[in-house]
């Protein structure tokens, strides 16, 4: 088997594998993406710079692959006059001949850069599409988490204030007062944590939508399950661009090579000449053939072959980097929506109702104040822990898309 054989060499291999959503889980068909999600991702994908830019590239790609379509050699007009002792004048067309159709090598290598523009586009969109849905989740998280941090900040202020006029009662040690006012200066601290990575995400998100300022989905769609051992992995590798990138610069490395070959033919060209004299007229042929003695152009030869092996060793590797980041974002993803699953399933109480029954046990004397903080941070800590869970399970489906190419497809999005 030649080193090559896991990147599908073959034309068809080359060509776009589009697999839906459904074939990657049982429930994945019964959980599309949120309509609104679906047009704020489709709008940020048509006014992007670097999608426009991109757009440029392939639209300069397939003009390079009609120009390299077109002959290579125009023919020559050629007049020649003269007036001495007597008249002549001559007439004729020359005409440079493709020798070893280096016209149809060209119009190859044309076609596989065009190949490779394409995969690029795709690969770029998808890149940016699965860049904002991770932004968003990062973002909702952030500020969900600040909200979070706030609250914590007014139930301890309020702790602190109560345990103030607690101690002018007697009914509150000294110690346990400056706890409270320990846990209200952390909590203050933490709401400041909190806003400055609201205020990152933020400016992360702003930087992927640009100039649009749309309404934020809620990232609240129940997404799909996922068995990372019932994958068919080789058929999502297929349709990965950055494997169908490596694929077509190899295969225009090939025809590069090929091209290269062909240029040490030299190129001959004919012409026909008609002579108009004072005496006759007449006709001739001329035939003229580049000498290769100075330059056998061997040394373009041998550095496509080199390009094409560099070629070959990177597709290689980035084929085996796919893999391992396919199969790495499966299990994460399954993992994490386990635990995002089993938080779901403890049912827990309200944040107002548990902090409230803190309040009265502590107050009724049943809980000492270090007890109390202690069972009150951990439940503040607990719920931070699940908000942070679910913008983890958002990211983690969001490196799944990227990482099998999945992304328009469970957006339906269609180009």
């Amino acid at each position: 088997m030649s080193k090559t054989a896991p990147l599908r060499m073959g034309l068809c291999a080359c060509l776009l594998m589009t697999v839906s959503a459904s074939a990657l889980a049982g429930d994945a068909g019964a959980t599309p993406a949120d309509p609104a999600l679906r047009a704020l991702i489709g709008e940020v994908l048509r006014s992007n710079p670097r999608v426009a830019a991109a757009q440029a590239a392939l639209d300069a790609a397939r003009a390079r692959e009609r120009a390299a379509a077109r002959p290579l050699f125009n023919p020559e007009l050629e007049l020649d006059a003269e007036s001495a002792d007597t008249s002549a004048a001559s007439l004729g067309v020359n005409q440079t001949i493709d020798w070893g159709n280096k016209r149809g090598s060209r119009r190859t290598l044309a076609g596989f850069e065009r190949e490779t523009a394409e995969a690029e586009l795709a690969g770029l969109r998808l890149s940016l599409g699965a860049e904002l849905l991770s932004g968003l989740a990062d973002h909702q998280s952030a500020r969900e988490l600040d909200r979070l941090a706030q609250r914590r900040s007014e139930i301890m202020g309020r702790f602190a204030a109560l345990a103030e006029r607690r101690r002018k009662a007697g009914d509150l040690g000294q110690v346990d007062l400056d706890l409270a006012r320990l846990a209200a200066t952390q909590a203050r601290l933490q709401r400041a944590q909190a806003g400055a990575a609201l205020a990152d995400a933020r400016a992360a998100l702003t930087a992927v939508l640009g100039g649009l300022r749309p309404r934020l989905p809620a990232l609240d769609t129940v997404l799909p399950e996922l068995d990372p051992g019932g994958l068919d992995y080789e058929t999502l590798l297929e349709g990965l661009p950055g494997l169908r990138v490596q694929r077509a610069r190899i295969n225009a490395r090939r025809a590069a090579l090929a091209l290269r070959a062909r240029e040490r033919r030299a190129d001959p060209t004919l012409g026909l000449r008609a002579i108009r004299d004072s005496a006759n007229n007449g006709a001739g042929i001329t035939l003229s053939v580049p000498l290769f003695v100075r330059n056998d152009f061997r040394a373009e030869v041998e550095a496509a072959n080199a390009d094409l092996i560099q070629a070959q060793q990177q597709g290689q590797d980035a084929y085996r980097q796919a893999r391992a980041r396919l199969s790495s974002a499966a299990t994460r993803y399954r993992l994490i929506r386990e635990a995002w699953r089993d938080w779901q399933q403890t049912g827990q109480a309200s944040l107002e109702s548990q902090i409230s029954l803190l309040q009265r046990i502590w107050q009724a004397g049943e809980l000492d104040t270090t007890d109390y903080l202690v069972q009150l941070r951990q439940t503040l800590d607990t719920r931070a822990s699940a908000l942070e869970l679910r913008g983890e399970l958002w990211r983690a489906w969001s490196d799944w898309l990227a990482a099998s190419a999945q992304l328009e497809a469970w957006l339906g999005l269609s180009r």
